[in-house]
């Protein structure tokens, strides 16, 4: 073992986005109402929300 290693507590990160959960819930809803054109269109709005909010190639 590497005698400059340090030991550190794990850091706990919030890496949850509240845009992406809101539109997963939207989408989860209009699946399970069996509305398929919402989940469609929420399936787009997710694929912007990446790229805008989150540099998503």
């Amino acid at each position: 073992m590497n005698e400059e290693a340090v030991a550190t507590a794990p850091v706990k990160v919030d890496r949850r986005c509240e845009g992406c959960w809101d539109i997963k819930r939207h989408r989860a809803r209009a699946l399970a109402a069996g509305d398929m054109q919402e989940a469609a269109a929420l399936t787009t709005a997710m694929g912007v929300h990446l790229r805008v909010a989150h540099e998503y190639p």
